[in-house]
């Protein structure tokens, strides 16, 4: 599964605005009291969203990523400095963004796949995000993760 750059269909509006809350980070239920939706209104945009951007079942900071580097929401501001972290952990931020199974990024990253979850909660803790949807967002805000560097493949539908 590829991301591109811009979906395949035009998103309408209410998509933008629901791939604008996700890309800031906000749930499926938050995103529906903030647009007054029923939650299976919102799961359907999200749903539509990972089709318009070629990444049809992958997680939630998948599909942050993907808005993200298809310029369908604004970068987010880095309300801190970025951390210093090696070039290995920017490997690992960047194999997180794009892929989903631990094979799969262990490989990107260059680490064994057994050690991808202990890398992670390192680089978790050494950016401070709380998961892998505020380390996409921490990332394209300090610009770790800028589309120019972003993976051009996504295995959201790996099985």
């Amino acid at each position: 599964m590829t991301i591109t750059l811009f979906p395949t269909t035009p998103l309408t509006k209410a998509e933008k605005n629901v791939a604008a809350l996700a890309a800031a980070g906000l749930g499926l239920h938050t995103i529906a009291a903030r647009r007054g939706r029923a939650p299976s209104t919102v799961k359907k945009h999200l749903h539509t969203l990972r089709s318009k951007l070629n990444c049809t079942g992958a997680p939630h900071h998948l599909l942050v990523h993907a808005v993200l580097s298809a310029g369908q929401a604004p970068t987010p501001v880095a309300l801190r400095p970025a951390p210093e972290v090696s070039p290995e952990q920017v490997g690992l931020w960047r194999a997180l963004a794009g892929h989903r199974l631990a094979p799969d990024v262990g490989q990107a990253a260059g680490i064994a796949p057994s050690s991808v979850k202990k890398h992670t909660v390192r680089l978790l803790t050494a950016v401070g995000a709380r998961d892998l949807t505020h380390l996409v967002i921490l990332g394209h805000a300090w610009g770790q993760l800028r589309p120019d560097n972003a993976p051009a493949h996504v295995s959201g539908d790996d099985r």
